[in-house]
């Protein structure tokens, strides 16, 4: 019986000693003491004693304390760096430290209670590709493949049909792609009005030259007369006659023709001749 009493006090002087060394929630414990907790956006500048209660400090520059503490130092703000695709969405306080949020055309990776720690540019869809789904602060861009008749550069919300060109009374230069539009132009008339008129001026120069070269043989054939003073050539691949008028030697390079002379020139009708000294 004395035994059993003896344990009960023992037990009730731990559970006085434990009790004296617990602090409740709005305290914090210093050696043996229980401090009161100084309040958000202030540090503790000195702690409490047995006959003293906590002295505290604000929170100044950059720095801050979100919560009651019982801390002697203040916390660094944080910053938002541009470099990891972020901006000051709430800037800091003695209170509250800095809210971040994506930059414009980022979207964040790390997100945090009230804001974000990292951000990434959102993707950019390839031509050929529309924008299926803008990009936000939280969420990526999301692309799919243009199908069919139809294209995007890659900025489009959609893809767009190509363009028809017979509908503009206009002619295709160019075929469309998934990337790019049909390329349409108008004739070029003056190109076309130089070719034609280069064309008519060929044929009228072909056609011209014939005419002159026909009417030119036909006149020498007309000249072309037998002279009874010279005998037919037998035939043969060279021969010579005699002028009636002086000794000159005329080499045919022919067979069997006649000879006659149109002026002072010797001709072989219908074949060229020349004089030989």
């Amino acid at each position: 019986m004395q035994f059993q009493s003896l344990m009960y006090v023992v037990m009730m002087i731990l559970v006085h000693i434990k009790a004296s060394f617990t602090c409740n929630s709005a305290e914090y414990r210093i050696a043996n003491e229980c401090c009161p907790m100084c309040s958000p956006g202030n540090r503790v500048y000195k702690h409490c004693t047995e006959y003293t209660s906590t002295s505290c400090a604000p929170c100044i520059g950059s720095t801050y304390i979100d919560l009651p503490n019982g801390l002697p130092a203040c916390l660094s703000c944080t910053t938002c760096d541009p470099d990891f695709g972020l901006m000051d969405k709430q800037s800091c306080r003695p209170s509250s430290d800095t809210v971040c949020e994506p930059l414009e055309g980022f979207y964040c990776t790390e997100p945090t209670k009230d804001g974000c720690k990292a951000a990434q540019r959102h993707s950019s869809c390839k031509p050929g590709q529309y924008i299926r789904q803008k990009g936000t602060p939280s969420t990526d861009t999301v692309c799919s493949n243009c199908t069919g008749e139809t294209y995007s550069n890659g900025s489009l919300t959609s893809c767009q049909p190509h363009t028809r060109c017979v509908t503009l009374n206009l002619y295709q230069i160019k075929p469309g792609n998934h990337s790019s539009d049909v390329e349409c132009g108008k004739t070029n008339s003056t190109a076309i009005t130089a070719g034609i008129i280069s064309a008519v001026v060929i044929v009228l120069l072909i056609i011209g030259g014939s005419i002159y070269y026909l009417h030119h043989l036909q006149k020498i054939n007309l000249d072309c007369c037998h002279l009874e003073d010279f005998e037919s050539v037998p035939q043969q691949e060279t021969a010579e006659v005699s002028h009636p008028e002086g000794q000159s030697m005329i080499s045919l390079k022919t067979v069997h023709c006649e000879v006659n002379m149109i002026g002072d020139i010797p001709v072989i009708c219908g074949v060229g001749i020349t004089r030989s000294p």
